[in-house]
């Protein structure tokens, strides 16, 4: 049982992928707080996309489980309804896309 959801973390120079086992019904919610978190970073990539990780990553902080950092969408994704992340933080644009599940 979990609440499985990806984000893709994506830059002009490729995507990291973060995935969580539980909490993929506030993953979007998270999402939009590190963006705003990673603001004073907006045009500097590598700690922009730190801050964002660590604030999706927070609640599994010296955690063996509950998330894990890809470099290709491996993971199951609940909410997009095709496996691939249904949620997508864009530093270049500076925009979280959302994908709303079904029936939601």
């Amino acid at each position: 049982m979990g609440d499985r959801r990806m984000a893709e973390v994506k830059t002009e120079n490729g995507s990291l992928y973060v995935y969580t086992h539980e909490n993929g019904y506030r993953f979007g919610e998270v999402a939009k707080e590190a963006l705003l978190a990673a603001t004073p970073r907006r045009d500097d990539y590598p700690y922009a996309t730190r801050i964002v990780v660590d604030k999706l990553t927070a609640p599994g902080r010296d955690n063996e489980l509950g998330y894990g950092l890809m470099l290709t969408p491996d993971a199951e994704d609940e909410y997009s309804g095709d496996n691939s992340p249904s949620i997508v933080i864009d530093l270049h644009e500076w925009t979280v896309s959302i994908t709303k599940k079904e029936g939601s």
